[in-house]
């Protein structure tokens, strides 16, 4: 064999752009961890300088022992299971009924003339503005803390949905359409709802924070939860309490948005 033969028989050799995986992954775990451990010492350091008034801001090392107090009094658990029954509630009924009207709204033009107004109308009213009317017609529940929420959440995924449906290329439904789906079921089946995915999931995932939110809000009102042992402690000043539910509640939704995006990641596994 010539060596121009054997020149181009030789494996290609393949060259690495940037750092290796592993590096990059633990230079950013590393950035992070210096970040939290900048802000706990901001967090001290106006403690000790008294930069906010006194007895209002808890000691940032004194939370673990304040954790081990509401663990051992029995408040912890019940709260944080009583808030996730709302919880899980609201952002179902709202994210199901926010994507069905969205997409109907978005492929269904006389639906959407008629609901035009209405959206104008409700839109700009805040969630926690309907919990005076939730506990007139579900008193103090977690039928009316879930109707809170679901409002919330209706909006984020109303928006994304009809957005997304708006955002498809008119040429899937002519392409679908020349291969025999030119019925409205067909088409979404075939085109509106593979299409829409991407955006749809985001605003289910936008949905997942905005719901704790608005729980929390509607809580402070006496639906029992986190948010009513918040303003339980808040009321005798044990903030370091207050700070602990906060802690939990960003803990519970971190998990919640874990879960969600590795359901997302395997819906969408198509993409490349």
């Amino acid at each position: 064999m010539s060596q121009a033969a054997s020149a181009l028989s030789v494996a290609p050799v393949t060259l690495r752009n940037g750092p290796p995986p592993w590096l990059a992954a633990a230079r950013r775990a590393a950035y992070g961890i210096a970040g939290l451990i900048i802000f706990i010492g901001i967090w001290k350091a106006a403690l000790v300088w008294q930069w906010a008034p006194r007895g209002t801001l808890p000691d940032p090392f004194a939370l673990p022992a304040t954790l081990a107090q509401e663990w051992q009094s029995g408040r912890l658990l019940p709260a944080i299971g009583s808030s996730l029954v709302h919880y899980f509630w609201g952002l179902a009924l709202g994210t199901a009924l926010g994507f069905g009207v969205g997409l109907a709204a978005a492929t269904l033009p006389r639906f959407d003339l008629m609901q035009a107004y209405l959206v104008r109308v409700l839109r700009p009213i805040p969630p926690l503005a309907w919990v005076v009317f939730a506990i007139a017609w579900f008193k103090v529940s977690h039928a009316g803390a879930a109707f809170v929420i679901a409002i919330g959440v209706f909006w984020v995924n109303y928006f994304a949905t009809y957005s997304a449906v708006r955002n498809v290329d008119p040429r899937y439904y002519e392409l679908a359409r020349a291969f025999g789906h030119g019925g409205y079921l067909a088409r979404a089946f075939s085109v509106t709802l593979p299409a829409i995915a991407p955006g749809a999931l985001s605003g289910v995932r936008t949905g997942i924070g905005q719901a704790w939110m608005t729980l929390i809000a509607a809580e402070l009102l006496g639906v029992p939860g986190m948010g009513q042992e918040m303003n339980a402690a808040a009321g005798v000043g044990a903030y370091d309490a207050v700070v602990v539910y906060m802690l939990i509640i960003s803990l519970v939704y971190t998990v919640c948005d874990l879960a969600f995006s590795a359901i997302e990641s395997k819906v969408l596994q198509w993409r490349p």
